[in-house]
Order: structure tokens, then C-alpha cells, then sequence
């Protein structure tokens, strides 16, 4: 492992041990994280993951050198070209909304300084959802409201954010409804970074909201903010920042840095 991905994952274990102890009340809210069951390679299972009345078979396994999952008579690859020696991943069997009658099964997997979370759905014989999250593993679920929480870090969803910010850790959110996820447009920032201290490399406008029309206030050169939020809505990108006097405001990111390097955190 080089330098850099050492520092990556220094960085990775210490954004883990403050967001565990800095997590503020949203997050609070989504604390289940239980699963029904953790899935073993090579044990066959019987679970009714549809909610139809018949138990699915399921079974993980390895196959032509990949890491595979069978439900019924479908057939999806978890990890290409899996190496048991380099890691050992996590399936487990979710129910993240517990009004839509079926489950999800979802693998995780960490390998030096990369990790992401898969989530797959099926019903009867065909996968209806396989949708991958880089970067971004389940911090909390709400199954009332089938809202999930991730930790996420700035290769994720959120990635562009990077290049205005510098690197970052979120709390991304996903809504699953049924056989349909839902990506939120709002992700609260970790503890580590919204207690960073960043400062402005140009002056820089903060609008009372995401409709950027309004003026909030006027954040000036070599003045410092603290960023809260992250917006992401098509096109349309903002970071929530608080300033000294303890208003907040909204300022629009594009593809250039908003404040001074050496204020930002980069671990990667």
C-alpha cells in the first residue's frame, strides 16, 4: 500500500471514530442498523425476500473466480475477480422499509482505502435492483420511513463536491419504497468537517436557500465558514455554510476551488 493510500485510510479510521461520536440528531433518529440475517459463502438459505408467501432459495458462492449471489434461479456476480485472501465482505439480508413487504440483500466490501455497498431486490426469478454506492457504507436505516443513512466520503455521489471543497465525509441519504431507490438531494456533513475551519479564497455570495435568488450575506476574502450540508439536485449544486456571526446561507459550487488550500482536508 503507497503513501497516499495509507493516508486515505488514516483518514478513513478517523472520520469512523468522530462521526461515531459527533452524529447529530437526524442521524440519531435513523438509529436501527440491525439486519435479519448475515449470509454465510457456501449455506444455502430459505427467506421470503418478496413478500409473496413462498420462501426464496439463496446462496452465495464463488464461481469462474467470482464472488456470486443465486436467489431462486437468478444469477447476479457480487465481485469480479474476488481473491478471499484480500478481504472478506458482508451480505447480509435488510428489510430498510418495512411497509413494502419485501427485503433487500446487500453486500459490503472494504479493500485498503476503497469500500462501497451494493443493494439488490428481487422478486421471484429476476433482480429488480442492483444499484452499487462507491464510497459509501450504511450508517443507519429508518424502516418506518424506508429512508437509509450512508457514511459517505468524496468519491461518492457527492464526488464533484471535491473540487470546491476538497475532501469530505456526508451523510448521503437514500429512500427505498418498494422495488425503487430514491437518491436525497441533501447530505449533512460529518462532525470532521463542519467543525473544520475553511477560508475563503475570493469573496463568495451565500443565498437564504437553494433557489439561489436571495441574498444571504457576503462571505469575504480570507474570511472563514464552516460548511454543514451538502445540495445535489440535478445541475444544481450548493454547500450549507454557517458563518462567524452564526448565520447560515447557501453558496453555488461549479468546478473551481472556493477556499484556500491549505484550509481544506485532503486524505486521499
Amino acid at each position: 500500500m503507497n503513501l497516499l493510500k495509507k493516508l486515505g485510510v488514516l483518514l478513513l479510521t478517523t472520520v469512523i471514530l468522530t462521526s461515531s461520536i459527533f452524529v447529530n440528531n437526524t442521524q440519531e433518529v435513523d438509529a436501527a442498523t440491525s439486519c435479519i440475517k448475515t449470509l454465510s459463502i457456501n449455506k444455502v438459505y430459505k427467506y421470503d425476500i418478496d413478500g409473496d408467501g413462498d420462501k426464496d432459495t439463496i446462496k452465495v458462492y464463488r464461481a469462474n473466480g467470482n464472488l456470486v449471489l443465486k436467489v431462486n434461479n437468478c444469477v447476479k456476480t457480487l465481485i469480479s475477480r474476488y481473491n478471499p485472501s484480500d478481504f472478506v465482505p458482508t451480505i447480509k439480508i435488510y428489510n430498510f422499509n418495512k411497509n413494502d413487504k419485501s427485503s433487500e440483500i446487500v453486500l459490503e466490501w472494504a479493500y485498503q482505502s476503497e469500500w462501497g455497498t451494493k443493494i439488490l431486490k428481487f422478486k421471484n426469478n429476476t433482480c429488480k435492483v442492483n444499484k452499487d454506492y462507491y464510497d459509501a457504507m450504511i450508517h443507519s436505516y429508518n424502516p418506518n420511513t424506508g429512508m437509509i443513512t450512508f457514511t459517505e466520503y468524496d468519491y461518492g455521489r457527492y464526488k464533484s463536491f471535491s473540487k470546491a471543497i476538497g475532501g469530505f465525509g456526508c451523510y448521503s441519504q437514500v429512500k427505498v419504497n418498494g422495488y425503487n431507490l430514491y437518491n436525497q438531494s441533501t447530505a449533512n456533513t460529518i462532525s470532521m468537517i463542519r467543525e473544520n475551519r475553511y477560508i475563503a479564497d475570493k469573496n463568495l455570495t451565500a443565498y437564504t436557500s437553494t433557489k439561489g435568488t436571495k441574498k444571504a450575506f457576503t462571505i469575504k476574502k480570507n474570511q472563514p465558514v464552516y460548511v454543514y450540508a451538502l445540495y445535489q439536485n440535478g445541475n444544481k449544486k450548493y454547500i450549507k455554510v454557517k458563518n462567524s456571526a452564526g448565520k447560515y446561507g447557501y453558496i453555488k459550487i461549479g468546478s473551481s476551488m472556493l477556499f484556500k488550500r491549505s484550509s481544506c482536508i485532503f486524505g486521499r
